[in-house]
């Protein structure tokens, strides 16, 4: 299902993304109209919804024509309003000035989300895998042992694995740009914060620390960030927060302290 990004014509700040039920639903609450914005990725730039005949059909389908006339009119009028108005040739080479310096600086600020928002949801899914990682590696003694003793079920019994197999699905919905669940990405960085301070601070190893709260942080403004210099800046922290942590896990770093962490779900 496609969604979109939405703004109005005189804000710079944008909402989204909606798929076209919730499209439909702003618009009979009255909050979008067929001059609201959206994003069109294939052209790259912010378009009227009235100027997309699929689109509006199916989120105005009653007001198509009676849009477009009165764009048309208003358009002439505008027109009509620029021939009438008296500024000299000195007035109009500075507004004109001035328009081309506003019209750039709108330009990079969309580019600008246009990269964030397609690095979003396939950079946070690969910060959730290197998360995954991190969880099911801390365990691989346990782990080895459940195999050799065909007990895989008693797994279940470590939150850490539990944990880690929630990272290792929200990281695949995310790569999917299943967005949907950005929300939830949230609240797994504020866990992976909590966590991973506490199990530094047990440890008393200050680079677990630091690793956990990049790798939280990262994650946290990668679901919130609308300019491509934050979306880096959440990548690095993110990604190689994430990354490292699962190198350490790999290399016996966390060997002995998840396993006495355990539920009791699965009888052994």
């Amino acid at each position: 299902m496609s969604h979109y990004y939405i703004r109005i014509p005189e804000q710079d700040e944008s909402r989204g993304p909606f798929d076209i039920p919730k499209l439909e639903t702003l618009a009979e609450a009255g909050q979008i109209n067929p001059n609201t914005l959206y994003y069109d990725v294939e052209r790259e730039e912010w378009i009227p919804i009235a100027l997309n005949d699929a689109l509006r059909s199916k989120v105005f389908p009653e007001r198509e024509k009676l849009t477009l006339r009165i764009q048309k009119e208003e358009k002439r009028e505008e027109e009509e309003e620029e021939e009438v108005s008296g500024l000299d040739i000195e007035s109009m080479l500075l507004a004109a000035e001035g328009g081309t310096e506003e019209r750039r600086k709108r330009t990079r600020q969309k580019k600008s989300f246009e990269h964030a928002a397609k690095l979003s949801a396939a950079g946070l899914g690969i910060m959730m895998i290197f998360s995954a990682l991190f969880m099911i590696l801390s365990l691989m003694p346990v782990l080895r042992a459940a195999i050799n003793d065909g007990a895989i079920a008693h797994l279940f019994n470590y939150p850490t694995i539990l944990i880690g197999i929630f990272d290792l699905i929200l990281g695949v919905l995310l790569i999917l740009s299943v967005t949907e669940v950005f929300p939830l990405a949230r609240g797994r960085a504020m866990l992976t914060l909590g966590f991973g301070l506490y199990v530094g601070w047990a440890l008393g190893d200050p680079l677990l620390m630091g690793l956990t709260a990049a790798a939280a942080i990262g994650i946290f403004l990668a679901t919130i960030s609308q300019s491509l210099s934050t979306m880096i800046f959440a990548l690095v922290l993110g990604i190689g927060g994430n990354a490292w942590l699962a190198y350490l896990a790999l290399n016996g770093r966390f060997d002995g302290f998840f396993d006495g962490i355990t539920l009791n779900l699965i009888a052994n």
